[in-house]
């Protein structure tokens, strides 16, 4: 990764859609016997302005902790996906690991019907999908295309604690680990909070998972350099000891409105921010996870959009969406190597984070033009024309797990991770790029 240019101002909107970090399951209706006295930690909707909208009825309930509603789905009053108009086709479902403060997540996918949430299936990918590798599904089990919403949620951590397990029990138990977790560090501060005492990281309140040798720490994670275990509790009393992850952390995201798994679209839902508990506390966090970051709560959100499948034959078809919550605008070219032959080529200039441009694909030049399959070519993010950081074409189809990209067919070019020119290493990947096919093929 190359990094140029000083660092931007800004942070691109003002209110950021937000999903929550999971609070209690009864009040998702997964355990129809729980009673208030379980403890709740909340879901927090996306921030006002942004479309989002808070649970009420059968989507929100109160617990001990407090109220809670479950994230915004899209259409209807919440998240709003971005449609390039053409003919409906085949459906199709994407979602990104683009999450700064996770290794490898699985995922799983609640039925919502009649406003109750219920997980339903079993964790996927076996294995855990990597930052910045796709999955994509023309169907999810337990759910009724035509008649369900869809509800994700995110999984983090030791993996091996949930093997076995099924949606259900995957989400209870996490979210009992997180529960743990916050009540461990009710008296501590972080750095990003100014050592405010009492106050600890959202997460959620299962009380049927069983957590015992789940809810212990695990190390932090070495793909990210490896100090979350030295930056926690650095808000709080002198001498504390270093807050450990939680072995796992999950998290909701903006979900699928009824009917949306058979609307003939090609829809992507890129998973952003962090995931956040004590010991990911760091005083450059917000460069890493957006300015609305804290231990407690963490940014947790998602990109929603629908890709257009406008294709030309011999052409390479080209969209750009910005999922790096920290970052600003940014721009989106292809770069040649000092040796190579051929032009600088611009996709988009200056986006704001969230956006997906151009909403028709560029579908004038071949890939050839693009560089996308030469060695030495680059792809390149921008700040007003300047190259702000930038990575070998190779490596960017690689982490996306794609080869050769084929004229005659379309992909979207996605930039995730922290601020290109974070000022040190942490807990967070480093800001990268990666691709999706628009009409991916489903396994």
């Amino acid at each position: 990764m190359r990094t140029e240019a000083r660092k931007h101002g800004g942070h691109g909107r003002a209110a950021r859609r937000r999903a929550a970090q999971f609070g209690a399951l009864c009040a998702l209706a997964l355990a129809p016997g729980c009673g208030s006295e379980r403890p709740s930690l909340g879901l927090r909707p996306h921030a006002a302005g942004a479309g989002g909208q808070g649970g009420s009825g059968a989507q929100g309930g109160g617990g001990a902790g407090g109220a809670v509603s479950r994230p915004p789905v899209a259409g209807a009053g919440g998240v709003n996906p971005t449609k390039h108009v053409e003919a409906p086709g085949r459906s199709v479902f994407t979602v990104v690991h683009g999450i700064v403060d996770a290794d490898l997540t699985v995922w799983c996918f609640g039925r919502v019907r009649d406003g109750v949430t219920k997980l339903v299936g079993s964790p996927v990918p076996a294995g855990g999908l990597a930052y910045g590798a796709s999955l994509s599904f023309e169907t999810l089990d337990g759910i009724d295309s035509e008649r369900d919403g869809v509800a994700p949620f995110v999984i983090t951590g030791d993996l091996s604690a949930i093997d076995g397990l099924d949606c259900a029990a995957a989400v209870e138990r996490a979210t009992a680990v997180m529960l743990a977790d916050r009540d461990a560090g009710g008296g501590t501060g972080n750095a990003n909070e100014g050592g405010a005492a009492g106050e600890a990281p959202r997460g959620g309140g299962g009380a049927g998972g069983d957590a015992a040798g789940a809810a212990g720490a695990v190390p932090a994670p070495t793909a990210m350099a490896g100090t979350a275990s030295e930056s926690g509790g650095q808000g709080g009393e002198a001498g504390a000891p270093a807050a450990m992850p939680p072995a796992l952390r999950v998290g909701a995201l903006p979900g699928l409105p009824a009917g949306a798994l058979a609307s003939g679209f090609s829809l992507l839902e890129v998973a952003d921010g962090c995931f956040g508990a004590r010991a990911f506390d760091d005083p450059y966090a917000s460069d890493a996870c957006g300015a609305d970051y804290t231990p407690r709560a963490g940014s947790l959100s998602a990109e929603l959009v629908t890709l257009a499948r406008e294709t030309v034959p011999s052409i390479l078809a080209l969209q750009a969406l910005h999922a790096s919550r920290a970052s600003g605008a940014l721009g989106f070219r292809t770069e040649p190597g000092p040796a190579d032959d051929g032009a600088t080529m611009t996709l988009v200039d200056d986006i704001p984070e969230g956006a997906l441009r151009p909403h028709d694909p560029r579908v004038d030049l071949p890939s050839s033009s693009w560089g996308v399959n030469k060695p030495t070519w680059s792809l390149a993010g921008t700040l007003n024309g300047v190259t702000y950081a930038s990575e070998l074409w190779p490596t960017v189809r690689r982490r996306a797990g794609l080869g050769a990209l084929e004229d005659g067919r379309g992909y979207t070019i996605i930039a995730v991770g922290p601020s290109p020119d974070i000022a040190k290493l942490g807990f967070w990947h480093d800001f990268a790029f990666t691709i999706v096919d628009n009409d991916p093929s489903v396994e």
